[in-house]
């Protein structure tokens, strides 16, 4: 069930019947391009591989898998523990972010 021309993986499960995942071992990937998720937004490869893994749990959330999905025009391949998967299509919660920005605007803004 694999893609045509794709190589034949040691290790096959399939998640559901109209479509399969093929679970690759790591050590069989070869490092090409890499790019976090944010740096992404707004481009398109022809193919994407994600590492979904429960060690990143902070990163486990619906709006970053999906817009790492949706980089791809023709491929996406899901590495890592199908449970992080599910955490993350589960979480629908976007974390706020401290970054300090409104004091530094005050500060600039204030003359000294």
């Amino acid at each position: 069930m694999s893609p045509a021309g794709a190589p034949q993986p040691r290790n096959y499960r399939p998640v559901c019947a109209r479509n399969p995942v093929i679970a690759f071992e790591l050590d069989e990937l070869a490092l090409a391009y890499a790019l976090t998720i944010h740096k992404s937004q707004g481009s398109e490869f022809p193919a994407v591989v994600v590492p979904v893994l429960n060690s990143h749990h902070i990163m486990l959330q619906r709006n970053l898998l999906y817009t790492a999905i949706t980089r791809a025009r023709r491929l996406v391949v899901l590495v890592g523990d199908p449970k992080a998967i599910a955490v993350a299509v589960r979480n629908d919660k976007v974390l706020r972010r401290h970054t300090g920005l409104t004091a530094r605007l005050i500060r600039c803004s204030t003359p000294s």
